[in-house]
């Protein structure tokens, strides 16, 4: 299975194609910040259901985070990809998953976390299999839409029970980074310079951090409403298809 991943097909102009497309990209996304007063935006590109080779292109280009939405594929591009490359999951979070992704020692970031239980699970994971790891980074998903088969925490006690976890003493191998939201389609798409899902999400880490001092960090906005997420004070914008272009769909990907 993703044996797509090893080798894209390679052609004289991919290189040039994709570094033109991510440079259009960033600078875009630091063209609208600059404009909006948001100077602290980074780029995320998501590598998604791609081949290695397109991650090793912007990385002789000098990018060193990327974003994957499926375990098994962070996993194997980690795996024959440089060891310094920041991975940040951002898929949906299997409890059963957490070993897989904590054993990546170079896992940077899972944007993910939806529940306690994955929380601890994670950490459990990394004390045993790279204990002498750096601490996983998370950010705890908000269902900030309220819709059914969105993932992420939605009741007040499940988030303040989510964060005392990473704020004890016994989150010895994750740390507590930031909020992340998936907006909703309907909402995500519209004229509207405002994303009411974005700003539900910006309302939650002003309580947060005021009640436990802390700055949490957002994680909002993709291709399709990056500029209403910069607008509303994300710290960081996920974006594949702009940069990579069309994607196979999974079982394509995975023939």
């Amino acid at each position: 299975m993703l044996g797509h991943i090893t080798k894209g097909i390679m052609t004289d102009l991919r290189p040039q194609q994709l570094i033109a497309s991510y440079e259009a990209v960033k600078t875009e996304v630091m063209r609208y910040a600059t404009e909006v007063g948001n100077n602290h935006v980074s780029l995320l590109p998501v590598s998604k259901l791609k081949p290695a080779d397109d991650v090793q292109i912007l990385y002789d280009h000098g990018v060193r985070s990327f974003g994957e939405n499926y375990v098994q594929e962070l996993v194997q591009k980690a795996s024959i990809l440089p060891q310094d490359i920041q991975w940040h999951f951002i898929g949906g979070l299997q409890t059963n998953k957490c070993k897989d992704l904590a054993k990546v020692p170079n896992l940077f970031a899972v944007e993910t976390v939806d529940s306690l239980k994955k929380a601890k699970k994670l950490n459990e994971a990394r004390a045993k299999y790279n204990p002498d790891a750096a601490k996983i980074k998370c950010n705890i998903q908000i269902n900030t839409s309220g819709e059914s088969q969105k993932s992420g925490l939605l009741a007040e006690d499940d988030i303040l029970e989510t964060v005392n976890f990473f704020l004890s003493a016994d989150a010895t191998h994750v740390e507590l980074a930031g909020l992340m939201t998936i907006g909703s389609w309907e909402v995500s798409h519209a004229a509207s310079e405002e994303n009411r899902d974005f700003a539900v999400l910006a309302q939650r880490k002003k309580d947060l951090d005021a009640k436990f001092g802390l700055d949490l960090k957002l994680s909002m906005g993709m291709s399709s409403d990056f500029k209403q997420a910069i607008n509303q004070g994300t710290s960081q914008v996920r974006i594949g298809t702009d940069i990579f272009g069309a994607r196979p769909t999974k079982s394509d990907a995975s023939a």
